[in-house]
């Protein structure tokens, strides 16, 4: 009877085996996915008129929101509230966002607050009250299993990275996107999701808005890396297509390898180009996770053309995680490292924002207007007291800094972090506007 047990395990182990290659050879074989194939005649001698600005000011006010999955959208999402509940949001014109923070900023500027209509007293704060639990909801979403049972469901899509992005770009359509595109978003502020082009290592940014086009850049702007790419193809000045859809846009700057991706977009010849052309792309957080980089650069670009604002602020919400140099130092478990890939972001960032300081300390002297970044990171506002769904976590951390800490990167979230992230993000635009009291004279009232 023992051998009888042992045989049929081996053999369902064989089978199991014999079917994962399988599906794994036929997945293998099968033609390379393309995304999206972009009808790239349109682009040619297509101008586009930038970002008109808003009627009430000449400010540039930015929202950068970073990476990190569900921890960053949240925060995202919660920081544009309390930014709202201090009269600042109506004010923002750009809206930068990373992996995780592009769900946030795609929420944000695919439905707006401003849908709640006439600014009518007792209705209004009931209207937005209502938005921004529904904003919160959406971002506390899972999208992780759904996208898995996308998977599973597929048997073509089944062990492919490149179609789990299919996966997830559903799960963010079914969730809160409903299949919006570039197309259905509002025309007074400028969207930037940012993600990482595998072709030449720069930063690719899908945006309602064509990227201001410089003649005869120098400093910054002169090193091709440096640039980001967009749906401008040589002169021809384009954004985003307006089919292209949100959701796609959302899954490629999520698509960390090797897991997800990379997202990949035809474009035939067009624009003095002579031969079709593969874009892939991927996880912007690998180049530069905070979003900023992106604001700062159309800031230069708009010094440089002599159309830059009065002034600019710009908030960062950053939920990326930080290194310990110290710990990883006095760590020798080496799993540490194959069990948690996403701490090549950290990694990979520690020597962007290095870089990204010195470059901005030279660039911002030559520009003609102040600028102003007010930076919030997630684990420097540690909530004073437990929420009540963290009633069995008290037993497992010993202090609420390691738990809020602790808040892993993936497309799902549980309600005890949920809290202390959304409690962390309100906590810091407070500190913000006290540590700031010139704020409120930058954002102009009505």
């Amino acid at each position: 009877m023992k051998s009888v047990f042992n045989f049929t395990t081996k053999g369902q182990h064989l089978i199991i085996l014999i079917g994962a290659l399988v599906l794994n050879g036929c997945v293998a074989f099968m033609p390379d996915r393309i995304h999206y194939v972009w009808d790239a005649e349109q682009a040619t001698g297509y101008a586009v008129p930038e970002l008109p600005r808003p009627s009430a000011s000449e400010d540039f006010v930015g929202l950068a929101f970073s990476g990190g999955g569900s921890r960053a959208a949240l925060f995202a999402a919660a920081g544009a509230e309390a930014l709202h509940e201090a009269g600042i949001l109506p004010r923002v014109t750009h809206v930068s966002s990373v992996s995780g923070g592009s769900m946030a900023s795609s929420y944000l500027l695919g439905s707006p607050p401003e849908a709640c209509g006439p600014l009518v007293p007792a209705k209004k704060v009931s209207c937005e009250a209502n938005y921004f639990a529904r904003y919160k909801a959406a971002m506390r979403e899972n999208y992780f299993l759904p996208m898995e049972v996308g998977q599973v469901l597929h048997p073509n899509r089944f062990l492919s990275p490149t179609r789990r992005i299919t996966s997830l770009q559903e799960a963010f359509d079914n969730k809160y996107l409903g299949k919006k595109t570039f197309g259905d978003l509002t025309d007074n502020r400028a969207l930037f999701i940012n993600a990482a082009s595998y072709d030449d290592g720069r930063r690719f940014v899908f945006s309602n808005i064509a990227i201001p086009v410089v003649e005869n850049p120098t400093g910054h702007l002169q090193k091709k890396t440096l640039l980001a790419r967009s749906f401008n193809l040589n002169d021809c000045n384009a954004p985003t297509p307006d089919d292209f859809p949100l959701a796609l846009a959302v899954a490629a700057s999520a698509a960390f390898p090797p897991a997800l991706g990379p997202v990949s977009i035809e474009v035939p010849p067009a624009c003095k180009t002579t031969s079709t052309q593969y874009w892939h792309l991927g996880d912007g957080g690998i180049l530069e996770n905070t979003g900023v980089e992106t604001l700062q650069e159309i800031l230069l670009r708009q010094s440089m053309r002599g159309d830059a604002p009065d002034r600019a602020m710009i908030f960062s919400f950053d939920a990326g995680k930080r290194e310990s140099i110290e710990s990883n130092l006095a760590n020798k478990n080496l799993r540490l490292w194959t069990s948690d890939p996403g701490r090549v972001v950290s990694i990979t960032n520690m020597r962007g924002d290095a870089y990204q300081s010195i470059v901005w300390e030279q660039m911002e002297k030559d520009l003609n207007f102040p600028v102003k970044i007010i930076r919030i990171r997630y684990s420097d506002h540690v909530p004073t007291r437990w929420p009540d769904s963290c009633s069995n976590k008290v037993r497992r951390n010993s202090t609420l800094a390691e738990q809020l800490q602790s808040v892993p990167t993936r497309f799902n979230i549980s309600d005890c972090d949920a809290d202390l992230i959304e409690a962390a993000a309100h906590q810091g635009v407070q500190a913000a506007l006290r540590q700031n009291p010139d704020i409120k004279q930058w954002v102009r009232p009505d």
